[in-house]
């Protein structure tokens, strides 16, 4: 059976690191800061969870 896939765009994946990405800027801004210990295993976390449940692959190009 052959996966389907989807734009980069359109993942959950993407976006959650984006989201984390303008997270990790806004802790340095206004000094409500997290351990870099604990944002990477959140984000490993949550990646994992997102992983499992990822039935699509990305297209980055003209594929």
């Amino acid at each position: 059976m052959q996966a389907t896939t989807k734009r980069f765009w359109t993942s959950k994946t993407f976006w959650t690191n984006i989201l984390a990405i303008v997270a990790i800027v806004a802790q340095a801004q206004f000094g409500w800061v997290i351990s870099p210990e604990t944002n990477g295993y959140i984000l490993a976390a949550v990646n994992t969870g997102l992983r499992l449940v990822t039935k699509e692959e990305i297209s980055w190009g003209n594929e």
